[in-house]
């Protein structure tokens, strides 16, 4: 299989994407190798392939795939026989991302509610801040086991409707 470039408007695409995973506190290489790996064909690459692909250096790449296979938004595996390994997205890495930051939601309502302890005796000014995030991580706290519901309800219509899921790969 022979390298390929990647076109200006997947590179557009990619770097978009990327952007956006920088705001959310991701490298940006590492939002590139997402970025690229949600569009390439085939759907599996080798750390060559997506340097070659983006016009990065290989070291680059590799540091920004190393970042991203422990958190599991990337996965790493090798087929039988071949020497090199081979990177993907796992089709379930988004939610299973949402729903281990989901969980962080009690522990955090949990510290703010030790600072409003702690602040018990001061003046409600000064803990109004605090209030605010404790409410708003209490009221998470609540509604995504409501969401994720709601997801699993539409994930199933979806399939009824559409079993092949037109090519999402959300299955």
């Amino acid at each position: 299989m022979t390298d390929v470039r990647a076109s200006p408007s997947e590179l557009e695409f990619v770097e978009a994407v990327a952007m956006q995973l920088e705001q959310q506190g991701l490298v940006r290489m590492s939002g590139r190798a997402i970025g690229w790996l949600l569009i390439c064909e085939p759907a599996e690459q080798t750390l060559g392939q997506i340097a070659e692909a983006l016009s990065v250096s290989v070291g680059a790449m590799s540091t920004a795939l190393r970042q991203l296979v422990p958190g599991r938004l990337v996965e790493r595996f090798r087929r039988p026989g071949e020497r090199g390994d081979r990177y993907r997205i796992d089709p379930h890495a988004w939610i299973e991302h949402a729903m281990t930051q989901a969980s962080r939601y009690g522990e955090f309502r949990q510290v703010t509610a030790r600072g409003l302890e702690l602040l018990g005796e001061e003046p409600p000014a000064r803990s109004r801040r605090l209030r605010e995030m404790y409410d708003f991580y209490e009221w998470l706290e609540c509604e995504m086991p409501l969401v994720w519901s709601r997801w699993e309800q539409a994930k199933k219509e979806r399939m009824q409707h559409d079993p092949c899921g037109a090519g999402r790969g959300t299955q």
